[in-house]
């Protein structure tokens, strides 16, 4: 990759800006010799006070959780449930939905670098202790990688992405070292109830 001058640009032109959306989930992985799934719907609403909510509740209304972020960014987790309250469940669920919105990026350290088939650019951003590329194809949010200091530790790939500031159609999040994905289909016909 050859680092380019921004010229203006920026990764924040894709930051996603929306009222409501809603998705149908799926989390499935395996650690040490189980497997585990799990589904239901994941709402993300943007507050009249600008808080932004993610809540994740299964077809019945049992809510999994409902994480939240203030005006500045600031995550706080409003509940969850005791199976997934372990520090390091919050902290990479945190981490996908940062990485996802747009949040908690040191826009300072944001980096341009033109990838090796041409129209592929990589905006880079310092991540603590590794970085976060936003992964543009051909004018379009292809992927997110985050990367620690030796290998990939998470791929976000978004498909139906119909302008730069709107939320993906289908987002797949891919856990290379935790073993595990969550895959969001959005569902339009019941964002509007």
């Amino acid at each position: 990759m050859q680092q380019v001058p921004a010229n203006g640009q920026t990764a924040y032109r894709y930051k996603p800006a929306f009222q409501k959306e809603v998705y149908r989930c799926n989390v499935n992985g395996r650690f040490l010799l189980k497997k585990f799934h799990l589904s239901g719907i994941l709402f993300f609403k943007e507050m009249k006070n600008g808080t932004v909510h993610a809540i994740f509740q299964n077809e019945m209304g049992f809510s999994f959780f409902d994480f939240e972020w203030d005006e500045q960014g600031r995550f706080k987790v409003n509940s969850i449930i005791e199976q997934l309250n372990k520090p390091a469940i919050v902290k990479t669920l945190k981490k996908d939905f940062n990485l996802l919105l747009m949040n908690e990026l040191d826009s300072n350290s944001e980096k341009i670098y033109r990838g090796r088939r041409g129209e592929e650019m990589n905006y880079c951003f310092s991540l603590g202790g590794g970085v976060a590329y936003y992964i543009v194809n051909a004018g379009r949010l292809d992927r997110i990688e985050n990367a620690g200091k030796r290998k990939k530790v998470i791929t976000i790939n978004v498909k139906g992405k119909q302008g730069n500031t709107v939320m993906p159609d289908t987002v797949l999040f891919t856990h290379h070292k935790a073993n595990f994905t969550i895959g969001l289909h959005k569902m339009r016909d019941y964002v509007d109830e």
